[in-house]
């Protein structure tokens, strides 16, 4: 563990390089800006930066959104630009929610070892969450020494699935050097907003035989078999064997994969065909995309995309089902962060009843002001898109016709998400 105060010393005497910044043209519309960060000696971070192409006088009159993907391992540079929020998809078409042309977006490809991100040893891959944070950290911490304009210039994180474990462990890094101003001025980051989020593996658990019996995906028998193995998982946790919890669940995976007839995992009412692509990213026409048009277009080595993903699952594999109840709570308790949870209602990973489980057992100073908000709908043209419960500092938004990637599911209801969260002014916005 590397303490705080030594970030600087630890980055000098590492020679950590950046590549200088300047706007270029990457792939798709507007200027963009990539490279690699040496987070550690022979730990390389991929990162690409999508300046806003709002119709504003600069860019920096936009906020920063910080895209991390879940997984782990998920690739940001890939899943989160080209299959959810980008300003294209793989197939160079227009996306209909791409949120480049509302806010300056920063993919990252972490932890290294996922995307474009590599290590030369595999034993340099990030074991747990604070070793993971910590290389986050160095990045950003080069990022802003890079970007100085965006010093100042709101950050928003936004992230889904296991990113809940990650955004919120940032977080809490990043304000803290904030309040200091040592990485940007204080109260640069403003909220973290997490979508289906892996955070409590009890709560969760708990729900997977209910949520799938009452869409009529098992019946009475199978949820006897989905519990019993849902017990396996819980009893490993509560024994702190935390590499048989996690090979417990891929039992779990398995086992839903027979009872469902395959059902996605994703979205319980999309990907019917069980030949279609159902990786996190790393489906073969994407990963080929990826490795041929997109390294070349950026003028980086493609053989490094998707060599280490597994590499980054095998060293993360004991933590991977470790909980992180608290850090949501202590962002609450002790910041001015706020906090935001979205969750799509066809989900089968992480269904919404588990979310809001873990919300009602959550302690934070001023609660009461969001249990006594009105949930409200979303109507975009005429349409109910979910529904939106903010008071104080924590937001939940419920989004229909969406599962676990619920930005390209349903991209109505995402945008605005990202407006009501970030608050941009978009009167001049193309």
């Amino acid at each position: 563990m590397r303490c705080c105060g030594c970030w600087l010393l630890v980055v000098l005497l590492l020679g950590i390089s950046v590549l200088r910044a300047k706007a270029r043209k990457g792939v798709g519309p507007g200027e963009q800006d990539w490279g690699y960060v040496d987070i550690r000696e022979g730990a390389h971070m991929f990162y690409w930066l999508y300046y806003t192409t709002a119709n504003v006088s600069s860019y920096t009159e936009r906020p920063l959104i910080l895209w991390l993907q879940g997984g782990p391992g998920g690739p940001s540079s890939a899943l989160g630009n080209f299959g959810e929020l980008g300003p294209i998809d793989h197939k160079g078409d227009p996306r209909e929610g791409n949120w480049a042309q509302h806010v300056n977006l920063l993919f990252v490809d972490s932890p290294v070892g996922s995307g474009f991100s590599y290590v030369d040893n595999t034993s340099l891959i990030a074991s747990n969450n604070e070793e993971l944070t910590d290389d986050l950290m160095t990045f950003m911490m080069y990022f802003y020494k890079q970007h100085k304009e965006f010093k100042a210039v709101p950050l928003h994180i936004f992230t889904e699935s296991y990113g809940g474990k990650m955004a919120p462990a940032l977080a809490i890094r990043l304000d803290a050097a904030m309040s200091t101003g040592e990485i940007a001025e204080p109260g640069t980051l403003q909220t973290v907003t997490i979508g289906n989020p892996w955070i409590s593996t009890r709560h969760i658990c708990k729900e997977h035989s209910r949520y799938l019996f009452v869409n009529g995906l098992i019946d009475e028998d199978g949820a006897a078999k989905i519990d019993a193995q849902e017990d396996k998982i819980l009893s490993a946790l509560k024994e702190h064997e935390f590499e048989k919890a996690t090979d417990e669940y891929l039992e779990w995976y398995e086992l839903m994969q027979e009872l469902t007839g395959e059902v996605f995992l994703y979205n319980s009412q999309t990907h019917v065909d069980p030949s279609e692509d159902r990786t996190y990213g790393y489906g073969e026409e994407l990963t080929n995309f990826m490795q041929d048009n997109v390294s070349q277009a950026l003028q980086i080595n493609g053989s490094v995309y998707a060599s280490q993903v597994l590499d980054v699952l095998t060293s993360l594999h004991a933590d991977r089902l470790r909980s992180e109840i608290n850090l949501v709570p202590y962002l609450l308790n002790k910041t001015t962060v706020k906090i935001n949870i979205y969750s799509g209602q066809l989900d089968t990973l992480v269904p919404t009843a588990a979310t809001l489980a873990l919300i009602k057992d959550w302690s934070w100073t001023n609660k009461s002001e969001y249990l006594k908000a009105e949930r409200t709908p979303i109507v975009v043209n005429g349409r109910l898109q979910g529904y939106k419960k903010v008071g104080g500092q924590f937001g939940m938004y419920w989004i229909n016709r969406s599962g676990h990637l619920a930005p390209s599911d349903n991209p109505t209801a995402m945008q605005f998400v990202l407006k009501d969260v970030t608050g941009y002014d978009d009167d001049s916005s193309k």
